[in-house]
């Protein structure tokens, strides 16, 4: 039997201990409705006055003929609001505490991805692990996401306690993957490839030693932050 991804509601005030079940089940989950529109309003407010403020931090990563998205790291130092609001959230904070087993330092990352009609691109490049032993992030969608946009994209029960170390673009830089490789992935009864999608305020929790990548940006644009904890 497949596993997809749990979706639990935000306004059910689902305990600590019951999203880290699933976390350690899964590698996933998705909170629907976690940040009202009011703190989606300031975050959309201070992610464009980042990105206006701080040209110099863009950095536009562009590598296995695809990506092209802005980015900037370490927002949280350039903005208070983003450093209380989503940074420094007491539950995806005590989530990735209890799931490390440590404290993190924390790194937010704001990204900005765009279609364009003479080049290929999408958030984070090919298909990847961010590591084979221990790697735990968040996402938030600042805007509607749809598979059309730029997405979020997961294969379940594909990290190394499952599927082992799939054959790397290149023996130095082991994580990444070509196309070839998560055909065959994908060919395992128990992986499968889950589009996330969702509405602004959707806070994705994954476990990112599991193969993943953003998707090809087939239309319009994308706005999100990803909290790294390390």
């Amino acid at each position: 039997m497949k596993t997809t991804i749990e979706t639990v509601n935000a306004e059910d005030n689902p305990s600590v201990e019951y999203l880290l079940d699933i976390l350690r089940t899964d590698g996933i989950f998705i909170l629907e409705n976690y940040y009202s529109k009011e703190k989606i309003d300031v975050l959309n407010e201070e992610f464009d006055k980042v990105f206006k403020e701080h040209e110099d931090a863009i950095d536009i990563l562009d590598k296995e003929d695809c990506s092209k998205d802005q980015r900037i790291f370490w927002s949280n130092q350039y903005s208070q609001p983003i450093d209380d609001i989503f940074a420094n959230d007491p539950l995806l904070v005590n989530i990735a505490t209890s799931y490390a087993g440590r404290s993190p330092n924390l790194n937010t990352l704001i990204n900005y991805l765009e279609y364009s009609d003479t080049e290929v691109r999408n958030s984070g490049a090919g298909w990847h692990r961010d590591n084979h032993h221990c790697q735990f992030k968040t996402m938030l969608y600042l805007s509607d996401v749809t598979k059309d946009n730029g997405n979020f994209q997961w294969i379940t029960n594909s990290s190394r306690r499952h599927i082992g170390y799939p054959k790397p673009r290149t023996e130095s830089y082991n994580t990444r993957y070509h196309e070839e490789v998560i055909e065959e992935i994908l060919k395992h009864p128990l992986c499968e490839l889950i589009d996330v999608t969702g509405k602004p305020g959707t806070v994705i929790c994954a476990d990112t030693t599991y193969v993943h990548r953003g998707n090809i940006i087939k239309s319009g644009s994308r706005r999100a932050m990803t909290q790294y904890y390390f």
